[in-house]
């Protein structure tokens, strides 16, 4: 799996935030100067499975690129999506969060939650390389 920088504003969110966990990213990437874990996200739809505080940091620093990890999300078997505990009600799955992206609609917080059987690389980006 490579990292790719992406534009921020090419992404389709599915789910909403967590305002308190927002001010924390914000304040580490600043104290850190940069990004270390990479967004997830579908190659073709360009929804994010995974990183929406990590992306919705990048809307508030005003950043043009984002670190990322492009999947063939429906293909890919090494990655399962199941609803959080207590929103199970909201039958989440591989298209139902595809279709939310396209939709421009949103979840709420963690409403689904993504596993992969590989882990995805880390790698530093100063915020300087994703102005």
């Amino acid at each position: 799996m490579e990292i790719v920088l992406i534009e921020v504003s090419d992404l389709r969110p599915h789910e909403e935030i967590k305002p308190k966990t927002l001010e924390k990213m914000i304040a580490a990437i600043q104290k850190r100067g940069g990004y270390i874990k990479p967004i997830l996200i579908d190659r073709a739809s360009r929804a994010i499975l995974d990183g929406h505080h990590r992306y919705n940091s990048a809307l508030q620093l005003k950043l043009r690129l984002i670190p990322a990890i492009e999947v063939d999300y429906l293909e890919d078997d090494s990655i399962e999506v199941r609803s959080w505990p207590g929103k199970e009600h909201l039958e989440i799955d591989k298209q139902a969060v595809l279709n939310m992206a396209m939709s421009g609609e949103i979840y709420p917080p963690k409403s689904s939650k993504h596993s992969m059987s590989t882990d995805y690389p880390n790698r530093f980006y100063p915020l300087s390389e994703l102005e």
